[in-house]
């Protein structure tokens, strides 16, 4: 029997996969986690901003003052969109390891071996 047949090798070497894809999967979510800090920090300094300036009555304010109120708003409504994109891809993300797990699963029933992780 070759070292590629030995089931105790073949048990660790799935191990080792999913070992690799639960830190693969982490760094990810890591990513997309700092990403949103980032999003969230923008959003707050664009909201405090958009404060300041409504403070100050409409009537008070120049043509140019207006326009970069509406700029303000406009940066927060892709921001939004940008966190929510985010979302959804964190959710597209879980949905697609849950079938590689699933996946993996299946081509170690198939070759006989137990599903024990520890």
């Amino acid at each position: 029997m070759g070292k590629k047949d030995d089931p105790k090798l073949m048990q660790e070497w799935f191990k080792l996969v999913q070992e690799k894809n639960a830190l693969v999967r982490y760094e990810s979510e890591l990513m997309i986690f700092a990403r949103e800090l980032e999003l969230e920090d923008r959003q707050s300094r664009l909201q405090q901003e958009l404060r300041e300036r409504m403070a100050v009555e409409d009537h008070l304010k120049t043509e140019k003052e207006l326009n970069q109120e509406k700029q303000i708003l406009n940066e927060m409504l892709e921001v939004v969109e940008q966190r929510d994109a985010l979302v959804a891809l964190l959710d597209e993300q879980r949905l697609r390891e849950k079938e590689e797990d699933k996946d993996l699963e299946s081509v170690m029933l198939s070759k006989g071996f137990n599903l024990n992780w520890a």
